[in-house]
């Protein structure tokens, strides 16, 4: 069986302190951001939470603190979760983002970053 890669975007490694909030919720996971691409990132954590989880991701990108809104899409256990942006918190945390993949390409001239 061969595999269909279905990402629409580039995936770079960004190892970073995430803050993940579900939607509604007071307490929050601590993990750590693996990857991330415009469309969504992966976060290791032991305890993920499961697919279609509504999340709220706090993370800094050049000392500022960024948000976005996301959705989770898998759920490993023991590893991580996958997550789907659905939308930044506002409009700097947007420019913030691409701000950190435009970045993150840059690196690549010099440095095998991106995942394939």
């Amino acid at each position: 069986m061969d595999f269909v890669e279905r990402r629409r975007h580039a995936r770079y490694r960004y190892e970073v302190s995430v803050e993940v909030r579900v939607d509604n919720e007071p307490d929050s996971r601590h993990g750590t951001l693996a990857d991330i691409c415009l469309g969504g990132c992966y976060v290791s954590l032991v305890s993920p939470l499961p697919a279609g989880t509504s999340v709220q991701l706090s993370f800094q990108v050049q000392e500022s603190s960024t948000v976005l809104s996301g959705k989770t899409v898998t759920s490993l256990p023991g590893s991580g979760m996958g997550i789907e942006f659905t939308g930044p918190a506002d409009g700097d945390d947007a420019s913030r983002l691409q701000t950190l993949i435009h970045l993150l390409e840059a690196e690549i001239a010099g440095d095998a970053r991106i995942l394939k």
